[in-house]
């Protein structure tokens, strides 16, 4: 049996709950219900000062309850599902107005969180993310003094090692083929994430780049202050490879220039810097001939004996002949191949040098790759104090969390990792701070980010909708209110503490005397018997006899009380769909039947329908199904899954399995990897 994902556990809706903009994904009919919502409210003053909103000019102000005229003029609030009813929910994704344009629900989502231990989450994503992943971000614990991680023994390193190898396992299937995983690391374990890269990536170790991140150095016992930190790059292939920066401002201000094919600036076509004697390249030593604006290069023929051109053409009365020597006379090279120079006249221009003599110029054009990284990044923009830290409290007003990266760090890796194009999409299973997710929001590129820290709501979730709401921030107050578009899911995940507060024992008293009398069995029993029989019907092992009504399934989750736990519903409609690795794109509640349709990781178009047995027994499945126009024998779904039995007509696919499958049985099969006899 393998590693059983964890449940995905829904706060109060069916699926996790959604956050959008109002004016630009929610429906107008439903803005009243919103602006009579006091908890929504309460949040949107909290977290984006609302209530200072003043009426003015064709301008409403904040009052208490909200006005729906209110919401329209303000586009950005960011809408919690959380704080609404369930029918509420399945209105807003009935209507197509919250794909904002996409074709799917997938795609009009733009980022997930996931408030879970990473092992946990990592396992989760593994069959709908799998391949899917084009960088991964991750800033683990530093395992460090000033960053201590509490161990339950005293062994610091080797648990360090233990936990980054079991993680770094599973993020690796979820890279694309060209993936690479970037891991900013400081001295004290660089040494031990080198060496675990190396081995989980096939040595495709690409490279080291040391960061500034602290120009005022943090001191330590040795007597010196450390102001660096590295960033590792692994890749997944052999076609792993590490890019271009984009141009900065200042390297985009000197091309002044500009023609049909856009900016340019001026350029020697002699060779600058290394690489430009003679000898280097021999053959792109030869002559040009120039008159006024005429620019060719003569007939020659290579010498091979002598490594140089014969040339074959005297030079016109007027022509001047020019070789790449520089001022004091030392022989150079071209840029160019004189076939190349011959191709592209378009590009060359006769200009005055230095000296005021007639030279050859060309056309250089910002590279649409980019800028080469350089493996120190010593900019004052990667200051994790100043572009970190005052970041963090121009959003909250205060610093709510420890060692924050630059952002604009975080920026620069996650594009020199391949994550460029927009819907490109990253993970960070250390999620901290969410400044992987702020770093790659406006250039709508995607986001998974996994946090098991209890800051999960009070920072990790709220800088999301921050940075969403208002791009402009100070003391903890928008600047602006001018936000962007955005949609992002978050669930919270089924903790190995939730399992174990789940499990119910079954053993009868004399059992418990035999174990007692032979007290050697019993290590053999509780590993072998134990959880495999006793526990066999608890609720955090599949309780299938619940699934006649899967909208109740629960499990009990502590309230942080010691002692203390509630009953919280168990969203198995969402669990399912990671199960499957579907691809949402369309999910609705009718006529009482949860219906959803996507693609599995083949490529198949599936459905799945969910229902309350008992009230909705097989007669009315039989109906729906009709009314609804689905057919088992036609070919828009390849798989079809109802839970409960069920009288629809099944047929055997090409692989001898059966299209129509029931819900338990799949779940079962999935979650534990053990078929049903």
């Amino acid at each position: 049996m393998r590693y059983a994902p964890p449940w995905t556990i829904a706060a109060r809706t069916l699926w996790t709950p959604p956050l959008t903009q109002l004016g630009l994904r929610v429906p107008e009919s439903l803005h009243p219900e919103v602006a009579a919502n006091g908890a929504q409210r309460a949040e949107w003053v909290r977290l984006f000062a609302i209530d200072e909103i003043k009426p003015g000019l064709d301008k409403s102000g904040y009052t208490e309850p909200l006005t729906a005229a209110f919401l329209k003029e303000n586009p950005f609030l960011v809408l919690d599902t959380v704080f609404f009813p369930g029918d509420f929910q399945e209105k807003l994704l009935a209507d197509n107005k919250i794909l904002g344009g996409a074709a799917s629900l997938d795609e009009a989502t733009d980022g997930l969180l996931i408030h879970s231990e990473n092992f946990q989450a990592l396992n989760l994503l593994q069959t709908r993310f799998r391949e899917r992943v084009q960088c991964t971000y991750i800033d683990p614990p530093y395992n460090t003094d000033a960053s201590a991680i509490c161990y339950k023994n005293g062994y610091k390193s080797s648990s360090w090692i233990a936990l980054m190898a079991s993680r770094l396992r599973l993020a690796r299937p979820l890279l694309s083929r060209c993936g690479v995983l970037v891991a900013a690391i400081d001295d004290a374990q660089h040494r031990e994430l080198s060496f675990l890269l190396s081995d989980t990536f096939d040595s495709n170790i690409l490279g080291t780049i040391c960061v500034r991140s602290n120009p005022s150095g943090r001191p330590t016992q040795a007597g010196y202050a450390v102001s660096h930190e590295y960033l590792l790059f692994a890749g997944k292939s052999s076609e792993s490879v590490i890019g271009r920066l984009p141009p900065t401002q200042d390297q985009m201000a000197r091309f002044n220039q500009s023609d049909a094919k856009g900016a340019y600036e001026w350029r020697n076509l002699r060779r600058e810097g290394s690489d430009s004697d003679r000898n280097a390249r021999r053959t792109m030593y030869y002559p040009i001939y120039i008159e006024n604006e005429t620019i060719r290069v003569p007939k020659m023929a290579w010498n091979v004996r002598d490594e140089s051109w014969t040339i074959e053409e005297s030079p016109g009365a007027n022509e001047q002949v020019v070789y790449p020597n520089n001022e004091d006379g030392v022989e150079k090279r071209w840029r160019w191949e004189w076939t190349t120079v011959m191709g592209q006249l378009s590009e060359l221009a006769v200009r005055k040098d230095r000296s005021g003599k007639d030279y050859i110029y060309y056309k250089r054009r910002p590279n649409e790759d980019g800028v080469v990284s350089v493996s120190s990044w010593f900019d004052a923009k990667h200051s994790a104090t100043e572009h970190g830290t005052a970041l963090l409290k121009a959003l909250f007003g205060a610093n709510p969390f420890s060692y924050p990266k630059s952002i604009h760090a975080v920026v620069d890796s996650v594009y020199i990792a391949g994550a460029v194009a927009a819907d490109a999409l990253v993970l960070d299973f250390f999620g901290g701070s969410a400044t992987t997710a702020h770093a790659v929001i406006h250039g709508k590129r995607k986001y998974v980010l996994v946090e098991m820290g209890e800051y999960f709501a009070s920072v990790t979730k709220p800088r999301i909708q921050k940075v969403i709401y208002s791009k402009d921030w100070k003391d903890g107050k928008p600047v602006s209110r001018e936000g962007s578009s955005h949609l992002f899911k978050y669930l919270r995940l089924e903790s190995y503490e939730d399992a174990l507060n789940n499990l119910e024992w079954k053993r009868t008293a004399d059992q418990d005397d035999l174990l007692r009398q032979h007290e050697p069995l019993r290590e053999d029993y509780m590993l072998r018997y134990q959880l495999d029989v006793e526990t066999r019907d608890s609720a955090s092992l599949l309780k299938l006899s619940q699934f006649t009504n899967p909208f109740a399934y629960q499990l009990k989750i502590a309230t942080g009380s010691v002692g203390e736990s509630r009953p919280v519903n168990v969203d198995l409609v969402e669990t399912f769909n990671y199960l499957l690795g579907l691809r949402v794109s369309h999910m609705d509640t009718i006529r009482g039947f949860r219906v959803v349709q996507g693609l599995n990781p083949d490529g198949e178009k599936v459905l799945v329908i969910w229902r309350n047995v008992a009230e909705k027994p097989n007669a009315e499945l039989d109906t729906f199904f009709q009314k609804q126009g689905y057919n088992t024998k036609d070919l828009e779904f390849a798989l079809i899954y109802v839970n409960g039995d069920n009288n629809l007509e099944n047929l055997k696919r090409a692989d001898e399995t059966w299209k129509v499958r029931r819900i338990e049985d799949e779940f079962k099969r999935l979650m534990f990897d053990v078929a049903d006899v």
